[in-house]
């Protein structure tokens, strides 16, 4: 299976590129960063392979989401959608640093409600 990043590249090299695949893309992608997020709430120890690969899988899902946002047709939305994600990557940067302000549960679950409207909407 491919990595979210890697399946938007692909997506996006495709001429025939249609709007249901990029519609499964962004909810697989909403996925994986909620899944990660979760784990990385979790994790006792920031210094395992598990933490480093789920951090570094989170911020990638975070940056394929913002990218594929369409603020021309998006308006509002897409502003908003951004600043979610952007609050996301800031609270998962903090719990890398071990800012005792992060509030990655918080984050996690903003991800889940977008994830659970896209899951309506598709």
């Amino acid at each position: 299976m491919l990595s979210p990043a890697n399946e938007y590249k692909r997506q996006q090299s495709r001429p025939d590129f249609d709007v249901e695949s990029k519609q499964a893309l962004v909810k697989a992608t909403l996925e994986c960063l909620t899944r990660s997020l979760g784990i990385v709430e979790v994790a006792q120890d920031r210094t395992t392979e598990v933490y480093r690969h789920h951090s570094a899988r989170a911020l990638t899902a975070i940056y394929v989401l913002q990218s594929s946002l369409d603020f021309e047709r998006g308006g509002d939305i897409a502003t908003n959608l951004f600043q979610l994600y952007e609050y996301s990557r800031q609270q998962l940067l903090k719990h890398m640093r071990r800012d005792d302000t992060a509030n990655v549960p918080q984050a996690r679950r903003a991800m889940r409600e977008i994830l659970d409207a896209w899951q309506q909407i598709s």
